[in-house]
């Protein structure tokens, strides 16, 4: 019998977790129409570059989509999420983010919404990905 291995492709993510302090609501946008999965809603973020650090991979996409700076110092990791698409095994590094510079602007024509995280998720669809990181942050929340 030959056993054939069949390999993935591995796609690095950093994903930002944008929190509102006061309000503790958290940052969704809905992916652009000419990517992947278009319309499906997530948490911002994106290709971790060859070189480039999970922080500094997050400050670069959240600038491109959002145009908002992020200092590294106002970054913090909180965990990882792994999630296997028919394109690919995402592994996502997630970050929370409670400070950042310059009002939130849909670069790329996305739609945004702040989701309070007592309050059932109407926005749909959602990535798979995005439902497991939601229940995530409930539960450290009530860890907490």
């Amino acid at each position: 019998m030959k056993v054939v291995k069949v390999s993935q492709k591995i796609i690095n993510v950093c994903v930002g977790i944008l929190t509102n302090s006061l309000t503790q609501e958290v940052f969704m946008a809905s992916r652009p129409l000419d990517k992947i999965m278009p319309g499906y809603w997530e948490f911002p973020g994106g290709k971790i570059e060859a070189n480039e650090s999970i922080y500094e991979a997050l400050s670069r996409e959240l600038n491109e989509e959002l145009n908002i700076n992020v200092a590294l110092e106002d970054m913090q990791l909180i965990g990882n999420v792994e999630h296997s698409y028919p394109h690919g095994l995402a592994k996502l590094s997630l970050i929370n983010v409670t400070k950042w510079n310059g009002a939130i602007i849909a670069n790329e024509g996305q739609n945004i919404h702040w989701q309070n995280l007592d309050s059932i998720v109407e926005i749909q669809p959602l990535l798979p990905t995005t439902a497991e990181i939601l229940n995530l942050l409930r539960q450290q929340r009530n860890l907490s």
